[in-house]
């Protein structure tokens, strides 16, 4: 397995990934690219995670889903395929079956609005077969990998501020904002004072953000606790954060609870397994949270990262 876009120090694959354009930042949290070679008839069985919505432009070989509506199929070749994921309320288990190119686009809370597509908590644990701004089955052409990772980043950049310019989206409320930063910096805190501290009851906090997330808020913050911990078990956070996000379990075995109904797996088996599509989602997501945290500017190596291995 051979990464052109970066890796860890053991050589797992990562995405070359960063914030996004100022142009793009009140609707884009983050957007990368990754391109993995794989040993002829050598696939990947794994998954992704993502609390919010992700444009994906995948190339390469067959994938292989497992959706709210059941296993789907998607053969891209050399053309591509623009798949819109809807957020996933548990692990989606993917299976890449072979050599594959993608552009990932991370959507901020709300950032589909006004896109004319289904209420969000329908798309919970869904592909739908589009790039959701122009509704084409196939991506454009600016969007084709290239062995200019860096270019090929920006190729993709400037192709999507165009097509979301075409849309003309408002941005969204920055209520979500604000609770996308709770999750990622204190899942734990109390939704009572967030409520008070942005002057609305508790009901219209769970109203609003039941429908602008498709879940509940307590359910977020749990998912975000979750993510933390995954991130940490597969080796994508920063040493001195691994204490703090295992502090926020009561004990071993709330842990393995939460693993389990989310991840469909054990603690264990997380840590010590090969999860490279997952480890892909965790990493972009972490990048992000560190982003939050204000403990690195975006532009600054992660530490997860292998230098040698970043794209020249």
């Amino acid at each position: 397995m051979v990464s052109a876009t970066g890796s860890t120090a053991a050589g797992l694959p990562l995405a070359f990934n960063r914030s996004p354009s100022d142009k793009l930042k009140p609707w884009i949290m983050r957007i990368g690219v990754t391109s993995v070679t794989l040993p002829k008839g050598q696939s990947i069985e794994c998954g992704t995670f993502g609390e919010h919505p992700i444009l994906r432009m995948i190339y390469g070989s067959k994938w292989t889903a497992q959706t709210a509506d059941g296993v789907k199929e998607f053969v891209p070749g050399d053309r591509g395929l623009a798949l819109y994921f809807g957020p996933c309320t548990k692990m989606m288990r993917l299976e890449a079956h072979g050599t594959f190119q993608v552009v990932t686009i991370n959507f901020a809370p709300g950032g589909t609005n006004g896109l004319d597509l289904p209420p969000i908590e329908e798309t919970n644990d869904r592909i739908l077969p589009f790039d959701c701004f122009t509704k084409k089955r196939y991506p454009a052409e600016e969007f084709a990998p290239s062995s200019d990772v860096a270019g090929w980043l920006l190729r993709a950049e400037t192709q999507l501020e165009a097509e979301l310019e075409s849309v003309g989206l408002e941005p969204p409320d920055r209520l979500l904002r604000e609770f996308e930063i709770l999750c990622l910096t204190d899942p734990g805190a109390s939704l009572d004072r967030f409520a008070d501290a942005h002057g609305i009851a508790r009901r219209t906090l769970e109203r609003t953000l039941n429908r602008e997330l498709g879940v509940s808020p307590r359910f977020a913050m749990r998912r975000a606790r979750a993510l933390d911990m995954a991130a940490a078990l597969l080796n994508v956070v920063s040493k001195e954060e691994e204490a703090e996000i295992a502090l926020r379990y009561f004990d071993q075995s709330h842990v393995t609870r939460a693993m389990r109904q989310l991840f469909d797996t054990t603690p264990g088996r997380l840590k010590k397994g090969s999860h490279p599509l997952l480890l892909i989602t965790m990493e972009i997501r972490q990048s992000r949270r560190l982003d939050a945290l204000a403990r690195l500017a975006s532009d600054e190596p992660r530490p997860w990262r292998d230098p040698a291995a970043e794209p020249r």
